[in-house]
């Protein structure tokens, strides 16, 4: 009878101790759950229409990237100005919010905030599709992990959990908006390029591609140094912009280099002497205007023709 008596309470005992473990497991499970999401980012790029990004380097001053009909997408600027923004730059700020995924929990309280910068310090991203908000996020400070990996740790707004996921998000959100802008001059295959014309106030020379050599009044050029020049025109960018310069600025181009492709129909470079310096365009991205000073650039485009020479 004794050993019955002891049959049963182990059995009892067994019982409630696994009621419970599965109790425990249950409310485990259910915690982890709240504590640490596998995706906090659920945007549908196709459908997005707006970017706000309020960025510690405009001192949180809204940056508006949005888009203008089906598919242009433009900046807002200061006085109510706008500009081009490319579509493989807004492409690629959504497809780096898309590859947001938690590595970890680095912080579940509010007091932990500064540490990572994810409080009023970090840079806040809001993604809109039409009128809703899909994502409000905030980006903190970055962290490098061996071997060669960037962190970045973010947290979304309205929420307490801090979240360490790969990636250097900083230096892709926290830009003035000129950054966004379309900042290139030129970006042709320089394989299309049949001629290019140079135009200046004392004189004027063509370069001419005959074969595979190119050529100025028949006779061939350094093939190192013009190799040299032709790449760096075929890939000329800048992000020092002139914003609202005069009509009176741009009047008459004084030096112009003009691109003949076979691709596109070319690509015409002009440069204006401004009141505040040298000023200079291009007809492959309308509407913006670069400062020539800015490191060199005039220098870059405007060479003479014994640069190219022997």
């Amino acid at each position: 009878m004794f050993n019955n008596v002891s049959n049963k309470s182990l059995i009892i005992i067994l019982g409630a101790l696994l009621v419970l473990s599965a109790i425990y497991i249950i409310v485990e499970s259910n915690q982890g759950e709240r504590s640490f999401k596998t995706d906090i980012v659920n945007i549908d790029t196709a459908k997005v229409t707006a970017i706000s990004i309020f960025p510690r380097a405009t001192n949180h001053q809204e940056v508006r990237i949005y888009k203008e009909g089906n598919k242009d997408w433009k900046v807002k600027l200061d006085n109510n100005q706008t500009a081009n923004v490319p579509e493989n730059k807004v492409s690629s700020l959504l497809g780096m919010l898309v590859q947001v995924k938690p590595a970890r929990v680095a912080a579940q309280d509010k007091s932990k905030w500064p540490e990572f910068k994810v409080d009023s310090a970090g840079t806040r991203v809001e993604v809109y599709e039409g009128n809703d908000k899909t994502l409000d996020l905030i980006v903190g400070k970055f962290s490098f992990q061996q071997p060669r990996q960037m962190n970045t740790f973010v947290r979304l707004n309205g929420e307490d959990e801090v979240y360490e996921t790969q990636g250097f998000l900083d230096m892709a959100f926290n830009q003035k908006p000129d950054n966004f802008r379309n900042n290139s001059l030129v970006s042709d295959d320089p394989a299309n390029w049949k001629k290019i014309t140079f135009t200046y106030p004392d004189s004027s020379f063509e370069l001419v591609k005959n074969d595979d050599h190119w050529t100025i009044n028949g006779g061939r050029t350094d093939s190192a140094k013009t190799a040299a020049y032709i790449r760096t025109l075929a890939h000329t960018s800048s992000t020092s912009f002139v914003n609202n310069p005069s009509d009176s600025e741009l009047g008459k181009a004084e030096y112009t280099v003009t691109i003949e492709s076979t691709s596109a129909g070319g690509v015409v470079l002009a440069a204006y002497e401004g009141s505040s310096g040298t000023i200079i365009t291009s007809t492959e991205n309308d509407g913006a205007y670069f400062n020539g000073k800015q490191n060199n650039l005039f220098q870059k485009i405007f060479i003479g023709r014994g640069h190219l020479l022997k």
